[in-house]
């Protein structure tokens, strides 16, 4: 007896909207988008001069969800950024990407700072939990 099961048509639609899905993210994550809309820092260097994320920072004092702040300025010499919080400056190094955002980080303290243009966020990397959210100027 030969038997032949036929998958119901509601079925076939999700099984073909499921692969496209897939296929669709997996094309996302195959090149990321560079940043396209950044805002200069104050006194930030001439295009051209300094790495790219000197001319992507968005520096100044952030206003965080429930009412928290972070001020975030260039450090000495472009090569690190300065982070105050809670009365406290880290010194953050800039970590590398590969989904266009800006990263920073203190890997004593294990502060981590993410900026994209919308928002930014200060995570703690020691204790797994964000410290700041949804932060703008």
């Amino acid at each position: 007896m030969n038997l032949i099961l036929k998958p119901a048509p509601g079925r076939v639609a999700q099984v073909v909207i499921a692969a496209s899905f897939a296929a669709l993210l997996a094309a996302c994550a195959s090149s990321p988008l560079p940043v396209t809309e950044t805002k200069p820092a104050p006194g930030t260097p001439a295009v051209g001069s300094g790495p790219l994320w000197t001319r992507q920072l968005i520096s100044g004092n952030f206003r965080c969800e429930f009412g928290s702040a972070v001020g975030i300025k260039m450090g000495d010499g472009l090569q690190n950024v300065n982070l105050t919080w809670k009365g406290k400056t880290y010194v953050m190094l800039p970590v590398k990407t590969a989904t266009g955002a800006l990263r920073f980080e203190d890997r004593s303290s294990g502060m981590v700072w993410i900026q994209i243009p919308a928002k930014s966020m200060l995570l703690d990397s020691k204790i797994g939990q964000p410290l700041a959210n949804d932060c703008k100027l």
